[in-house]
């Protein structure tokens, strides 16, 4: 075992013991919301106010650790922390608005994002970006980029990024599973020793799923472990320079995942009985991306350095650019238009028994100088 299989074991068991008190803490009722801000006052004693989530904090987080994810793996075979940052971004410009776009067009909710919208749509477009990158660095620096390592690295970071942006899900409640009890018996056997049901009636399989308190099959949970498993497995591959198996590992088994997790679920996912829109998706994502793998020439030959990845990631400039993008995607993801809050506020106990009682010291002061100034 290397030096940095080491390192990914750590980072893996890490997660997976903060995923095992998140999986407990985010369905109850006070995981939900992270702030509320006043916006207007509606009463002499009211305010309207603005929910910020943890569905955005998770999303941000999640967006974050991808496209870190992303720096660290593509810095390490020599790609310039400029095109990274460019193809990240061109990736969200496109895939933020698409998600919810997708879940307009799809479940009829305007309010509500849909990451396999999204990475349906970020399959589509990264080899054709990647395309347009390599092309532009031939004209000005005389040489090809790496595309089949690039494209494995930027599988890798949507996997991961999916895997910890599930979280979000557990916090809001949404992409929920069937009852457990009207599940097969083998799946209720497995998930007896971890139930998983949510509280509070803003939680959207309370208000939409009308299953409060009932124990569900947790897929966010499960996709969470088995994107993170994937994407730490094929960061592996990826630094014993097997970029083609770390791309199509974690591309294919995530999308196989999706396939079979969508028959799990019970939240609304449009109108077809057989196939809903996001399988579909998932199926021409993953003929697309066998094509695409075919097609696309391989690119220079080069070997992964992980201090070289390290070194391209804790740059200032990089640093800066990362929480940018993770303040956008807060803001995108985690103000939220489905919930709303009134807010008053009141001195606290002590001070309003102050206020009522004698006059304090510094009142008493200031009107025996005024009557000093007044004439007599």
């Amino acid at each position: 075992m290397t030096t940095v299989d080491t390192g990914l074991l750590l980072i893996a068991v890490s997660l997976f013991s903060l995923y095992r008190w998140l999986f407990r803490i985010l369905p109850k009722e006070k995981s939900q919301f992270l702030a509320v801000v006043p916006l207007k006052k509606t009463t002499n004693d009211t305010w309207q106010g603005l929910n910020l989530t943890q569905y955005g904090f998770f999303t941000a987080i999640a967006g974050l650790i991808s496209c870190a994810t992303f720096l660290l793996l593509a810095g390490s075979v020599s790609v310039s922390p400029t095109v990274c940052l460019l193809l990240i971004l061109a990736v969200l410009a496109v895939c933020l608005p698409a998600a919810k776009i997708i879940a307009t067009v799809v479940e009829k909710n305007p309010h509500g994002f849909t990451v396999g919208g999204a990475s349906f749509t970020g399959i589509l477009l990264a080899p054709l970006f990647l395309w347009v990158a390599d092309n532009v660095n031939q004209r000005i620096n005389g040489e090809g980029l790496p595309t089949l390592a690039i494209l494995a690295a930027i599988s890798i970071s949507y996997v991961i990024g999916e895997g910890i942006g599930r979280l979000a899900c557990l916090s809001f409640g949404c992409c929920y599973g069937k009852p457990l009890s009207h599940s097969p018996g083998w799946l209720q056997s497995s998930c007896r020793h971890w139930p998983h049901s949510y509280q509070g009636k803003t939680k959207k399989i309370s208000f939409a799923g009308k299953m409060e308190g009932i124990n569900v099959v947790p897929v966010q949970a499960a996709t969470c472990v088995v994107y993170t498993t994937l994407a730490i497995t094929c960061a592996s591959l990826f630094f014993h320079n097997q970029f083609d198996a770390a791309l199509l590992v974690s591309l294919l088994g995530s999308q196989a995942w999706r396939l079979w997790s969508e028959t799990l679920r019970a939240d609304y996912r449009g109108n077809n009985k057989h196939l809903s829109a996001y399988q579909i998706m998932t199926l021409v994502a993953s003929l697309y991306t066998i094509v695409a793998v075919s097609l696309m020439p391989s690119g220079i030959a080069v070997s992964a350095s992980a201090e070289l990845g390290l070194s391209t990631l804790w740059q200032t400039e990089v640093v800066i650019a990362l929480q940018a993008i993770a303040l956008a995607m807060f803001i995108f993801a985690g103000t939220s238009t489905i919930t709303t809050a009134q807010i008053s506020f009141s001195l606290a106990p002590d001070w309003q028994t102050q206020t009522d009682g004698p006059r304090s010291s510094a009142s008493t002061a200031t009107q025996n100088i005024a009557q000093k100034k007044a004439p007599n």
